[in-house]
């Protein structure tokens, strides 16, 4: 079994829904997305070092995804009590952050790569107050971690050529992490 495999197993096993081996050749990126967090929906856009702007141009953290041949994306899934549920879902958000730092934990460990690159749902949340744009650079970089979003990947396309479904139903909230080697 390839370390991609057991790496796979290993997710689920740490409580991810389904995970699956990507070739990082047949992600979709896409610079639209860019121009979503521009739009600052979240509130984080100019407001954190892994968020647009400064975590780098969508040119840039393509070409450095792109340096990277292989990976595991994950999922967890979580049941909401209706789909304004705020409770729930920042519930959902701290148990998927548990299972991503469990896995990156177990790969930087165990998974037998040089370097992974950890990439998950929404904004960087290992500091309370994030140093940018006022800070001379990340207190943590070690520990911080952008976004699927921010790399400007198509994560509905990915999950689609993964053949883990996207939507998970009414009443739930599915959150997704990707670790590239």
């Amino acid at each position: 079994m390839s370390k991609v495999n057991q790496l796979v197993d290993k997710a689920k096993e740490f409580g991810a829904a389904a995970a699956a081996a990507v070739n990082t050749s047949d992600i979709r990126f896409s610079k639209e997305f860019r121009t979503l967090c521009e739009q600052n929906s979240c509130g984080k856009y100019g407001a954190n070092w892994m968020c647009p702007p400064g975590v780098g141009s969508f040119e840039q953290l393509r070409a450095r995804a792109l340096t990277f041949s292989e990976g595991v994306v994950f999922q967890t899934v979580h049941n909401l009590d209706d789909p304004f549920d705020l409770k729930g879902m920042t519930q959902a958000t701290e148990v998927h952050d548990r299972i991503f730092r469990d896995i990156l934990k177990y790969i930087r460990c165990h998974g037998g790569y040089e370097t992974v690159l950890p990439l998950s749902a929404g904004e960087c949340r290992v500091c309370r107050e994030c140093t940018y744009p006022d800070g001379t650079a990340c207190r943590f970089p070690d520990r911080a971690v952008a976004s699927l979003e921010a790399y400007c990947i198509d994560v509905a396309a990915l999950m689609a050529g993964c053949d883990i479904p996207y939507n998970n139903g009414p009443n739930t909230v599915s959150l997704v992490g990707l670790f590239l080697f």
